[in-house]
This record gives structure tokens, C-alpha cells and sequence, in this order.
């Protein structure tokens, strides 16, 4: 598999950290990078940034291409038109959706309505795979990257989008659950579950930092990964009267160069 493409300037470099022939190193940079991190801290929203990190990444494959949607259900990070134009650009589109209450997109190739890891997808079959706002419900990681490992071309990437748990927003969503009144305040706040807000599945975390991902993946070719972090990205879910609060921890922590809400992870076989 070829470097991918990248069609953003790779001009002032944001902090990312690289494992490389399985070692984690604390302060390196991915350059090509950069401007994904630009744009998500102009206000952009993430679900175009993701979409297009994925379509910049198979931008030299122009024939056979199969794309592995997990978790496939309304759409790319709930963006149905966007699913469907990532699923234009390949010859297979396959979905994996658990939740039988969440419809799916009619131009998907193939669905599962299973768990990944109990998808019948053939062995080396895959050659992008990805996970949107996932990985913070995997119950076991080992057996999840291992079906990841199963089903990629030599070659292939695996992308994850999830929650940095080493950010406090996992932090307040642990505390939340642990309580039992994160329903509650997600509903009072945001509205009714699956229609005016997520469904707010349970939360794990055990997939959602750079190292316990990196127990996982030693047989990988390489991981990459990238923390985002701006101001004012979790106002959605805090009352109004908390957002200057809010504001000023996160422009501490940006100086700081402490880890976002978001986590990007790209995996290669």
C-alpha cells in the first residue's frame, strides 16, 4: 500500500504522537496530519474532517476497492449523505450494525446485523476499514483487533474515531454512568434518545487511549494517532451557563498540549 495522499498543505505541524515497530514515542509529528487538526480547531465539523482523512487515504486505489463501515447505522457520524458518497467511491461498501432498531442505508453493499467481531466477512478481504464514535463500546479490544487484523488486506488500514478517554469529558461520561443518570441528563439536556440525540449505548473505554490500543496492535505495520482539541468542542453536551467555564479549561489545556475529546487512530496491516 502506498503513503497515502494527502491534499492539504502539511505547513505548521500540530503535536501527534507515532508508534512505530510497536513503540510508543511521546513527542513526534505526523506532518501530512496538520491540517485536519487545522480545520477541526476553525470550527469545522468532524464528520467532514473524518470523511475525508478516510477518502484522502484510498485516493490511489481506483479499482475494487472494499470500504468496512462498523457500526453503519444512520449514516457516517449521522450523516447519511456523506456514508453514501464514501460508499460511491468503492466497488464493495459493507456495513456491520448490531442494533436492529437503527435503519440503514439502501446503496450499503452488504450489512451484518451482528456484532464485528461475529461478522462472517472472508479473511483478508478488506482494504479500508473504519469505526465512528465506536471503539468507547468494544467489550473486549484483543478479540475486536484481532477480527480487524483477520479481515484487512495486507496493506489495509484500520481508522477509528472515539472518545479520548484521557480527556475529562470520559471522565464526566464514567461518573455519569456510574450514577446512573447519564440517560437522564443526556434527554434533559439534548432530547429524546435515537431522534434529537445519540442512543448513548454503554461506555466502556477500554479501546480509547493510544496505549491500550497499542497492547493490541503489535502485529500491525504501524499506528498512528491524533488527539483533537479546541475551544468550546463539548458545549452540545453542557447546559449554557457552564460554557465560559468550559472555554478557559479548554484553552488551558490546548497550551498545555494535553489530549482533546476526539481520538484518531489509523492502523495498517
Amino acid at each position: 500500500m502506498q503513503k497515502p495522499r494527502m491534499n492539504h498543505s502539511p505547513r505548521a505541524a500540530a503535536p501527534v504522537t507515532r508508534m512505530r515497530a510497536n513503540r510508543l514515542r511521546s513527542t513526534t509529528s505526523r506532518g501530512d496530519w496538520a491540517s485536519y487538526l487545522a480545520r477541526y480547531r476553525n470550527g469545522e465539523y468532524r464528520a467532514r474532517i473524518f470523511f475525508d482523512m478516510i477518502l484522502d487515504d484510498v485516493a490511489e486505489r481506483t479499482e475494487g476497492l472494499t470500504i468496512l463501515d462498523i457500526g453503519c447505522g444512520r449514516g457516517f457520524d449521522g450523516n447519511a449523505r456523506l456514508q453514501e458518497a464514501l460508499a460511491a467511491r468503492c466497488h464493495r461498501y459493507i456495513g456491520v450494525e448490531p442494533d436492529q432498531s437503527i435503519p440503514v442505508g439502501p446503496y450499503i453493499s452488504e450489512v451484518h446485523r451482528c456484532s464485528f467481531e461475529e461478522a462472517p466477512l472472508a479473511p483478508d478481504s478488506v482494504d479500508t476499514a473504519f469505526a465512528v464514535m465506536a471503539l468507547e463500546h468494544v467489550r473486549r479490544p484483543e478479540l475486536f483487533f484481532a477480527k480487524v487484523s483477520n479481515v484487512l488486506k495486507e496493506g489495509g488500514a484500520f481508522w477509528g474515531f472515539t472518545v479520548d478517554a484521557r480527556h475529562f469529558f470520559a471522565l464526566f461520561s464514567r461518573w455519569a454512568d456510574c450514577l446512573r443518570i447519564k440517560n437522564t441528563y443526556l434527554a434533559t439536556l439534548l432530547g429524546k434518545r435515537g431522534e434529537e440525540r445519540y442512543e448513548n449505548y454503554p461506555t466502556l473505554y477500554r479501546a480509547n487511549t493510544p496505549r491500550q490500543i497499542a497492547r493490541h496492535v503489535a502485529g500491525f505495520r504501524r499506528f498512528d494517532f491524533m488527539s483533537l482539541l479546541r475551544v468550546g468542542e463539548n458545549d452540545y453536551c453542557m447546559p449554557r451557563w457552564l460554557h465560559p467555564l468550559a472555554h478557559v479549561i479548554d484553552r488551558i489545556m490546548m497550551a498545555a498540549g494535553l489530549p482533546g475529546s476526539t481520538l484518531v487512530v489509523r492502523i495498517e496491516k
